[in-house]
């Protein structure tokens, strides 16, 4: 990968900047509006594969609707909302792919390991 402009990639991620609440640390603790941080950061570049190039890990773009953008290990950005309990939640019984009948493949949801029907013994 190479080079990206910061404030490019972010133009890029967010196509109407006017819906960043503020951009800073995912604790809040610190924090400025997207107007002062486009003024900052504007000539910094980075290659997110380069290690001495890495943007800080707890860097987070807070929207106005309260979701949020944070980076994952591989340097991309990953859209996130506060998980909603649905009106018709179920209880279930796997947690991991060892336990469920489902069989064992990476990265399983918790609704794969739990979508089947227990046979009767």
């Amino acid at each position: 990968m190479s080079e990206q402009n910061l404030i490019n990639q972010i133009k890029d991620l967010i196509f109407d900047t006017e819906n960043i609440a503020w951009i800073g640390s995912a604790d809040g603790k610190l924090a400025m509006s997207w107007e002062e941080f486009d003024c900052r950061f504007s000539q910094v570049n980075h290659d997110p594969e380069e290690v001495t190039q890495e943007l800080a890990i707890d860097l987070v773009i807070m929207m106005k609707d309260g979701t949020w953008y944070e980076r994952n290990y591989q340097g991309d950005w990953q859209h996130k909302r506060v998980p909603h309990l649905a009106i018709n939640y179920r209880p279930f019984t796997y947690v991991s792919e060892a336990d469920s009948p489902n069989g064992s493949w990476p990265w399983s949801t918790l609704e794969e390991l739990n979508d089947v029907e227990e046979v009767a013994q």
